[in-house]
């Protein structure tokens, strides 16, 4: 399904690190929702007729629908295998008022089963019974900072750290609510294993190497950190890996998901070993938007999903061949490469989005 947006009654299985969840779409516009299933191998559409949407559970959440209206005209994430179509359950919404991206249907999907199978019952309990906002972020850059913060909030889910580690990794083994951390001048080693983060941003940092959970969905890199290396689960499948500076730690050859930001002249030599890569953003800060040695794309044959913000320096023959590609956005290019872009790629069976077009004289 790559050249239309999915209909009512289609049924996508959702990979995630240990198995399968589903997605169901519920209605025109598109509206979908998470289906209650999941299974350790790829499943089969017969397998999930009869599955119900899916009710969350976890943190604050207490009996709510995973029913959305899908906002933008984004398709689904490329990964997502999409099985056929079955009929909908009872009961399903014909309106309904909550509004999301595709991929927060399985973000909702994982966050539920985290809950369900890797969240110790202690913290959970402590969660639920806890006082404070649910979604308290404790700031713990100060020189008073302790631990027994940490331990008078059993519902933070958010912290921010700097410098050494000074117990950091223990206290998250320890505090498993805790998801998200930012640390600010982290040292050349850090090891996170062990810990529940689903979501790390590095800032103001050099570091060597970085260990990550295997459970991490996102890792952001701030344009001032540079990382030279990753270990992460299956060579960083299933994470997000958002760089302010456009390069890739070494490490990570399973990347599905790409977005880097870059200044006048982005290399696309830094994704030459990414060959699983499935969907890629590239954004420039600056002129002239030049992409070099795109060449280097022509390897990435199961790239389908492209998006680029700034790059005024396209041309419309800069890009190789890519035989996986379903959808190309360009977002700011002079008008002489729009036209370009929108010809070479009018009879192929690619969606072309193409916005902010400006004058040959436009300058950054």
């Amino acid at each position: 399904m790559t050249d239309r947006m999915p209909d009512v009654g289609d049924v996508a299985a959702i990979p995630l690190r240990d198995g399968y969840g589903a997605c169901l779409v519920t209605g025109l516009g598109p509206m979908a929702c998470a289906l209650d299933f999941f299974s350790a191998g790829m499943p089969s559409l017969d397998e999930l007729a009869d599955a119900q949407p899916l009710i969350l559970d976890h943190h604050v959440l207490r009996g709510q629908p995973t029913e959305i209206n899908v906002i933008g005209d984004e398709p689904p994430p490329p990964w997502w295998v999409w099985l056929g179509r079955r009929d909908l359950p009872a009961g399903v919404a014909e309106r309904v008022d909550s509004h999301a991206g595709w991929s927060w249907l399985s973000g909702q999907i994982a966050a539920q089963r985290r809950w369900d199978v890797a969240l110790p019952p202690f913290a959970k309990e402590a969660y639920r019974t806890g006082q404070g906002k649910a979604t308290s972020l404790l700031d713990m850059t100060g020189a008073a900072a302790s631990w027994a913060d940490l331990d008078r909030l059993p519902r933070c889910r958010s912290l921010v750290w700097s410098g050494p580690d000074r117990g950091l990794r223990e206290a998250l083994v320890a505090h498993p609510i805790v998801s998200d951390l930012t640390w600010v001048d982290a040292p050349r080693r850090v090891d996170l294993t062990g810990t529940y983060l689903t979501r790390l941003r590095l800032s103001a940092s050099d570091v060597d190497v970085v260990r990550l959970p295997d459970d991490l969905e996102t890792l952001k890199l701030d344009e001032d950190t540079r990382v030279a290396s990753v270990v992460a689960a299956d060579d960083g499948r299933w994470l997000r890996l958002t760089a302010d500076r456009a390069e890739v730690p070494r490490g990570l050859t399973g990347l599905w998901d790409l977005e880097l930001t870059g200044d006048g002249t982005i290399s696309a030599g830094a994704l030459e070993g990414l060959r699983d890569l499935r969907r890629l953003r590239l954004a420039w800060r600056a002129a002239p938007g030049e992409l070099s040695g795109a060449v280097a794309l022509s390897g990435l044959s199961r790239l389908t999903d492209v998006k680029f913000v700034g790059a005024y320096g396209l041309t419309a023959r800069t890009l190789p061949d890519l035989p996986s590609l379903s959808w190309l956005v360009c977002d700011g290019l002079y008008r002489k490469a729009a036209a370009g872009i929108e010809a070479r790629y009018r009879d192929a069976d690619v969606r072309v989005d193409i916005t902010g077009v400006e004058n040959e004289w436009r300058e950054f």
